[in-house]
């Protein structure tokens, strides 16, 4: 049997049906469900009111020595103290995290001005400035304040302000997720019984802005923040001491509960805003 030699317009043929092949799977689309019968889609909201749950504040400790040792030595006892009365007064709702620095400064000598110029030759060095800075987040909004008081007792060379704002938890999301799938179910029969229809069974049910029906976009809630200084927490007996230390120059630091009190600052507490958004799409019947 002979075989003949494959041509180029049977080549061209071949490669022409595969390619049609090809297209004809990827063109494969399923009518939409929304045309098949009616449907009515609702967009539901929410906007709950809760409180703030999370605090924040930092403080910074600076010191100076003829040595980088002792600079560093004193601004660490200094904020250890701090971090030692903050969590006697805050415990685990405290969480502090710290970083430190060291620099040095030198000397100085006046142009042929009079303007104060710093010689930065590594023999000019006069001293050394550390710095310690202290930050801490509170888990329990009502406590903020006695803790930041806590650590302004140490006379801290600066500090922020309070900033109390929330922090949304898996439970705050649900709530709200839960107020918007109720008002969707509420928007829907109130659009049925407008309409005259009945309402039937829920077909689509999605998280965020629709439409439901094509192309969406979702988008999570958001948490409108507020800023003001916590309200203080129940006080120990003013005279109670909560900590002491003796330094290396031979001073003694106490921090009562006196000291504290005088510097804390109480007020309430803003509402923080938190809204949820779902798409949902629901049978009817005439």
């Amino acid at each position: 049997m002979k075989h003949l030699p494959l041509t180029v317009p049977m080549a061209g043929t071949i490669i022409l049906a595969l390619s049609t092949s090809a297209i004809a799977q990827e063109r494969i689309f399923e009518q939409p469900y929304w045309t098949k019968s009616p449907v009515i889609e609702v967009l539901g909201r929410a906007e709950l009111e809760v409180p703030p749950n999370r605090a924040s504040f930092s403080v910074e400790f600076r010191e100076t020595s003829t040595s980088s040792d002792g600079a560093m030595q004193a601004a660490v006892q200094r904020a250890r103290l701090a971090y030692d009365t903050v969590k006697k007064v805050a415990g685990d709702d405290a969480r502090v995290t710290s970083s430190v620095s060291v620099e040095p400064f030198y000397k100085q000598y006046r142009d042929r001005n009079g303007d104060r110029i710093e010689n930065d030759r590594a023999d000019k060095v006069e001293g050394y400035a550390a710095k310690v800075s202290l930050r801490v987040t509170m888990l329990d909004v009502d406590k903020a304040g006695t803790a930041r008081a806590a650590a302004l007792a140490l006379g801290p060379e600066q500090s922020s302000r309070m900033r109390i704002y929330l922090e949304r938890t898996a439970e705050i999301n649900r709530q709200a997720y839960g107020a918007a799938v109720k008002d969707a179910a509420k928007r829907a029969k109130a659009s049925a019984s407008a309409t005259g229809a009945k309402l039937g069974h829920l077909m689509v049910l999605q998280e965020g802005n629709g439409p439901c029906l094509g192309r969406w976009t979702s988008q999570p809630g958001r948490a409108r923040n507020a800023y003001s200084m916590a309200r203080s927490a129940p006080m120990a007996a003013a005279d109670a001491e909560i900590t002491s230390a003796r330094f290396k120059n031979g001073k003694t630091i106490t921090i009562t509960q006196a000291d504290i009190e005088a510097l804390n600052l109480p007020s309430d507490r803003v509402p923080q805003t938190v809204t949820a958004r779902v798409c949902a799409v629901y049978a009817v019947s005439p």
